[in-house]
């Protein structure tokens, strides 16, 4: 009996080591699929910017790309403080900007949107009206990069 009570305990410490360790990778693999999306969304944004002048999130594709900003901006504010977060979060960020985003300016750049404080006032049910107010916010993000 005394063994079998082992044996349970054995299992169990090994079952929730497991889930554990599968928790902190589904975290790490959720902070780089956003880190993706944020460095898709500044790619399109930036060449919108450099193509016009400004961004106009009258435009769709613009105003799809500061949602999904935005979005990154909540998700990152969440986990600032998680540094296994923050660096899957920049993996992604630099995987997925073609260039834009480097090891170099990364940084510079998560700080300037952490700052953007103004992108946590919006997600997807803002009326593209009140999200267009948030074009001084968007181009003074996208202009961090410094390209």
């Amino acid at each position: 009996m005394k063994r079998l009570a082992i044996l349970f305990v054995c299992a169990a410490t090994l079952v929730m080591t497991s889930c554990g360790m599968l928790g902190a990778g589904a975290n790490n693999t959720a902070a780089q699929a956003l880190g993706q999306t944020c460095g898709s969304a500044v790619l399109g944004l930036y060449n919108s910017y450099k193509s016009t002048g400004t961004i106009d999130l009258t435009n769709s594709n613009n105003l799809t790309n500061a949602l999904a900003l935005a979005t990154c901006y909540t998700q990152l504010r969440q986990n600032k403080d998680n540094n296994n977060y923050r660096n899957a979060f920049t993996s992604g960020l630099i995987l997925s900007s073609a260039g834009l985003i480097t090891n170099q300016n990364a940084g510079s750049f998560i700080n300037t949107l952490l700052g953007a404080q103004q992108l946590g006032t919006v997600n997807a049910s803002t009326p593209s009206s009140q999200a267009v107010s948030l074009t001084p916010t968007v181009v003074n993000v996208v202009k961090s990069v410094g390209k």
